[in-house]
């Protein structure tokens, strides 16, 4: 027995959100609608690794969409569903894991699972743009500890605010021109935190020529390896002024102490991330023992420049050096982080496979070494112009955090009508409503 077709009155009554259940109120020729109600929305295939091809059409993943794949792309190669299809232009939603909106800008590809393609009955950009403003609260829809999700049926029933098609348009469009503005201002930032790196070396560099002193006398060195430096410095090797301290003990006597490794430390800052104790983490090779106010270098990658001095007694990875030095150890530690220092100590090691320097190599590396008191003066102008720098940097960084804040406070208002973009003469768009949900019943 064929099923009696629903009447516009009744379809109607199944879009439109009751009053007592509406979010906010919204202008007046506007109406609350369901998610369900503006648009087909098809979950992408559930691909099986005997799917996989190295040719054929991409298979976009949420992890494509959200720039943190690292493996190696998937294809597939085959006839498919069209609704699994995507082309440039088309509206995707991640409804698993990470929840986003995403207009697709690459090649045709094909979709998987925990994606809808959107078959949009409204404003295509308008319906991205509520997308973006709804994302937040969707979480709080969620199901599932690991993976989370939103199932579709709670999809479905989202209430959603639905102008006319002219004030969607001009909604979108508003929208659009704000938020690109936002976006590039954060390009700037992100551009003007970008060159901290290239500042920070400058610094160095600088500092460790006798640049940043007063009236410095520039000597000059017939060895063309090394550069001028002032008339009252002296050029000496590493082991001259250094010694590795080995002292490899059993980690089971010290279960307490922090444990170091190379991966424990920022490459190229001499910050030191965070770290276990021995007990933590496990380790049973014995390990050298330091002090506090040692300097820790990895002998490992010496490209990556990774340094510290110790605040604390503990045991560090084999892989790592324990120093002292007749120098201000502070000056010792950021010339280890100086540009020639790294260049010197990249080049020095034979292999290839795994770079490593070895104490000779390390021993020979030439080092600048002015007056005790000048070795003082220099790390606190070091010292100062890098917590400068940070200071600009954490100031940027609120300027994004503020900027992010914006973005949301647009959207906000966007879907409240309070962007000024609203015609209260324009059609109701209880109209539109109604066109859509015809189309959906053919």
């Amino acid at each position: 027995m064929r099923k009696k077709q629903k009447t516009m009155e009744e379809l109607l009554e199944e879009a439109l959100v009751p009053e007592e259940e509406q979010p906010y109120e919204v202008p007046g020729n506007w109406v609350w609608t369901k998610l369900g109600k503006i648009a087909n929305y098809h979950n992408g295939k559930a691909f099986k690794p005997t799917d996989w091809s190295d040719k054929g059409r991409p298979i976009i993943r949420i992890q494509d969409l959200t720039g943190t794949n690292k493996g190696e792309p998937h294809f597939f190669e085959g006839q498919i569903d069209k609704k699994h299809e995507i082309k440039s232009g088309d509206l995707l939603i991640s409804w698993s894991a990470t929840l986003g909106a995403y207009i697709w800008k690459g090649e045709e590809a094909v979709l998987n699972q925990h994606i809808f393609k959107v078959e949009s009955f409204i404003n295509k950009k308008y319906h991205y743009y509520l997308m973006q403003n709804l994302i937040s609260s969707l979480y709080s829809k969620t199901h599932g500890s690991g993976m989370v999700h939103v199932t579709k049926k709670v999809f479905d029933e989202i209430p959603v605010p639905l102008p006319n098609l002219k004030e969607q348009k001009r909604i979108a469009d508003k929208v659009e021109r704000l938020l690109s503005k936002i976006d590039e201002a954060k390009r700037l930032i992100e551009e003007a935190k970008e060159t901290f790196e290239l500042r920070r070396a400058a610094i160095l560099d600088k500092a460790f020529r006798g640049e940043m002193m007063e009236k410095s006398h520039i000597s000059r060195e017939s060895n063309a390896n090394l550069y001028e430096i002032p008339i009252n410095w002296k050029w000496k090797t590493f082991g001259d002024v250094a010694q590795v301290c080995s002292n490899l003990v059993d980690p089971k006597q010290y279960l307490e102490l922090p444990h170091i490794a190379p991966d424990n430390i920022e490459k190229g800052t001499g910050q030191l991330l965070e770290y276990q104790t021995i007990e933590e983490s496990k380790v049973k090779s014995p390990k050298h023992y330091f002090k506090k106010g040692q300097i820790l270098y990895s002998k490992i990658r010496p490209y990556l420049s990774k340094v510290i001095i110790a605040e604390f007694e503990g045991l560090c990875s084999a892989d790592m050096y324990p120093i002292e030095t007749d120098l201000d150890a502070k000056y010792l530690f950021w010339y280890m982080l100086s540009p020639f220092f790294v260049e010197k100590a990249s080049t020095a090691g034979s292999r290839s496979v795994l770079p490593k320097i070895n104490k000779k190599e390390l021993g020979n590396i030439p080092i600048p070494v002015p007056p005790k008191e000048t070795q003082k003066k220099i790390v606190r102008i070091i010292e100062s112009a890098l917590s400068r720098e940070k200071q600009t940097i954490g100031y940027l960084e609120s300027i994004v955090g503020l900027m992010e804040k914006l973005k949301q406070s647009i959207l906000s208002k966007a879907f409240r009508g309070e962007l000024g973009t609203n015609d209260p003469t324009e059609e109701s768009a209880i109209e539109l409503l109604k066109e859509v949900l015809q189309e959906q019943v053919k």
